[in-house]
């Protein structure tokens, strides 16, 4: 079974990125348990414009730490996958270029 998705993070971002003039972006960013059988069913790859194709790979929230998320969230932070949010925490600091570098 899979829970209902709630809205945890708010992330506006305007970075640049490979290929041109940084796009403005809000990030809309749900919490959302999947349970074993429809991850199973879930794609494995997506497609983008620009960097071609990309393979998606799902984790467990903890595995989170070090990796290169983007837009980058204290995901790992949570303290459990169900733990109640805090509303003043959801707003994260908005990401440019002087705080965010494209790796």
């Amino acid at each position: 079974m899979s829970s209902a998705p709630e809205l945890t993070w708010l992330r506006d971002a305007m970075v640049t990125r490979p290929g041109g003039t940084p796009p403005r972006k809000l990030h809309l960013v749900f919490r959302v348990h999947i349970s074993a059988p429809i991850r199973a069913r879930l794609h494995a790859v997506e497609h983008d414009d620009t960097a071609g194709v990309g393979h998606l790979v799902w984790s467990h929230y903890k595995d989170t730490v070090g990796k290169a998320l983007f837009p980058p969230v204290p995901l790992a932070e949570l303290a459990a996958p169900t733990a109640p949010l805090d509303a003043a925490r959801s707003l994260l600091p908005t990401l440019d270029d002087t705080n965010y570098e494209w790796i």
